[in-house]
């Protein structure tokens, strides 16, 4: 595998072996360890997912190094390419991304480093799915006839089409639920929408997301925190 960019660039056998990988790392059953050196470069704010790569990548023993936007180049104007351009010149492996950009992984393609995309914009969020795909799999041990609802704010979630793609791929039929204004009627070929409480007593899995209020255009905010409360209750 040269990039790891989207779930979809997987067949179900690929997805389902770095599933069973991941179980087995997590359970001590693979003692796989790496010596290449890994830069993570995070553009947008992040606690989880970067310290989960830290720490991965400390498990493993590969060689770390973190680059920091605020002092970088970047803040002359440097683009995205250069600055992985840059990582690749000056011997990393692998870079891990996170960018604002739905698209960034697309320029990227053609360089040597490997890409591993931690999150693009409102795109996607491959590494995310991958863990909930395995933990909904140690769980219940198959997909197929599977219901899982995925609520909350679809319409501006990465984490959402990522795991919609994924687990339709799977076999499971996914349910939608939340506001109207957030949902993308181009998402109904992947699942029903529903209300909240239905997609509750119908689903084996519920999936909560977050809203995802610096992705709103112009910060826009169609419900106050406490409307928004009352009405997912």
């Amino acid at each position: 595998m040269r990039h790891f960019l989207t779930v979809e660039q997987f067949t179900n056998e690929e997805f389902m072996m770095l599933v069973k990988r991941a179980s087995d790392f997590k359970h001590g059953r693979d003692t796989f360890k790496s010596d290449r050196t890994v830069v993570n470069m995070f553009f947008e704010n992040s606690t989880r997912t970067k310290m989960s790569f830290e720490m991965a990548e400390h498990k493993i023993g590969m060689h770390q190094m973190n680059f920091d936007v605020t002092t970088s180049s970047v803040n002359k104007g440097e683009s995205l390419y250069d600055s992985v351009l840059t990582m690749q010149a000056i011997g990393a492996d692998v870079v891990v991304i996170r960018h604002p950009d739905a698209n960034y992984p697309d320029q990227l393609v053609n360089l040597d480093v490997q890409v591993v995309n931690a999150g693009s914009g409102t795109g996607q969020h491959p590494s995310q799915s991958l863990l909930d795909i395995m933990t909904i799999y140690e769980e219940f041990g198959d997909f197929r006839g599977l219901k899982v609802a995925i609520i909350g704010d679809i319409l501006y979630s990465r984490v959402a089409v990522s795991n919609m793609m994924m687990l339709n791929q799977l076999g499971a039929e996914v349910i939608f639920a939340g506001p109207d204004q957030y949902f993308d009627k181009r998402d109904e070929k992947y699942g029903e929408w529903m209300s909240v409480d239905d997609a509750v007593k119908t689903a084996d899995v519920v999936m909560m997301l977050r809203v995802q209020l610096e992705r709103h255009p112009n910060g826009d905010k169609p419900f106050e925190k406490d409307e928004y409360h009352r009405y997912m209750a």
